[in-house]
């Protein structure tokens, strides 16, 4: 026999069925409500983007990064495409910028560091003692450059590192620099602040996916390009893309590059070997390793650093050159 169910039962059991809904609704918000919304942690790459928190280094504004670079879209294939840049990568230019700022020269990316003043970029657009050219001239670095355009404004050198052993005779396994810079009418003014900064790591094994961009010196818009970086040597790393020409010497080679903001790892600079290679289509790096990581410690202490940054003693080797830029790039 089937009982029949008044509308008063009805009610009843609508209410507590509803009751029920709203307790277990209630405790998920209590379990889950740590992530997204409530600010325990960013769940993902867009709430990543364009916020001053969240990891040191991995914040900035979002960028038009190519689905060739970074995303489920991308994969290696060693063929380079033009595109808009990114926020932290720009270009160098000779001179303070106050007679304009003439032709870029070499390219340049901001790294993390706790003063948010350094950049990295390729010790031979610098200085060539072999070549003859170490006199130290000042740089101007506008990052995200293209088209003549200077989206996140002109930052000036104040201080420019390079490893002694480079200093001394080119050495091609110190090819890495490092350059504090400021920018004018604005002391407190960070560029990490402004367009945040990569990464830095020392000794990543290889192999190793890299995005790597740079400023081809023939045109006013930057190349990216993704690709398997290997060993050449103990020392010297090398990735195979197409189109790397004069001007993209120093351009950041980055592993787990953010599909929203274009941030990742840096694991080394076009240079090294060759100043970065004689082929348009082979480039090399200097591996990142204690020298490297001993300069970054000097130039961070140089710029505005922490009081525990500045506690920390460089290690054997490094040192500072104050350096011309060399005609000479990859």
């Amino acid at each position: 026999m089937i009982r029949r169910v008044d509308r008063a039962q009805l009610r009843r059991i609508s209410r507590s069925v509803g009751a029920l809904a709203f307790v277990v609704c209630f405790l998920l918000v209590l379990v889950h409500g740590g992530t997204g919304a409530s600010g325990a942690g960013p769940s993902t790459a867009e709430d990543r983007a364009g916020g001053p928190a969240g990891p040191r280094g991995l914040t900035g504004p979002r960028a038009s990064v190519p689905a060739t670079l970074a995303g489920p879209q991308a994969a290696p294939n060693g063929h380079s495409a033009e595109f808009l840049g990114l926020p932290a990568v720009g270009t160098l230019f000779v001179g303070d910028g106050s007679n304009g700022l003439g032709h870029h020269f070499c390219t340049a990316s901001v790294v993390d560091s706790p003063g948010g003043d350094v950049i990295a970029t390729a010790a031979h657009c610098l200085s060539d003692p072999a070549q003859g050219t170490s006199t130290v001239t000042p740089v101007v670095f506008v990052p995200g450059y293209h088209d003549g355009q200077q989206p996140f404004g002109i930052w000036k050198s104040s201080a420019i590192l390079v490893d002694p052993h480079w200093a001394a005779n080119s050495d091609p396994d110190s090819d890495f620099a490092f350059v504090v810079v400021h920018k004018d009418g604005d002391a407190a003014a960070r560029i990490q602040d402004v367009v945040g900064a990569e990464r830095i790591a020392f000794g990543a094994a290889r192999p190793m996916t890299v995005g790597v961009i740079g400023y081809p010196g023939a045109t006013d818009r930057p190349i990216s390009c993704l690709n398997t970086l290997t060993a050449y040597s103990a020392t010297q790393s090398e990735f195979d893309c197409t189109g790397f020409t004069d001007g993209t010497s120093g351009g950041p080679l980055l592993r787990g590059i953010d599909p929203v903001t274009g941030l990742g790892t840096m694991v080394g600079v076009i240079g090294g070997y060759q100043e970065g290679g004689d082929s348009d289509d082979v480039s090399y790096s200097a591996a990142f390793a204690d020298r490297a990581q001993a300069l970054y410690t000097q130039a961070a202490a140089a710029g505005a650093p922490s009081a525990s940054a500045a506690a920390t003693p460089p290690g054997p080797g490094s040192g500072s050159s104050s350096a011309s830029p060399s005609a000479s790039q990859p």
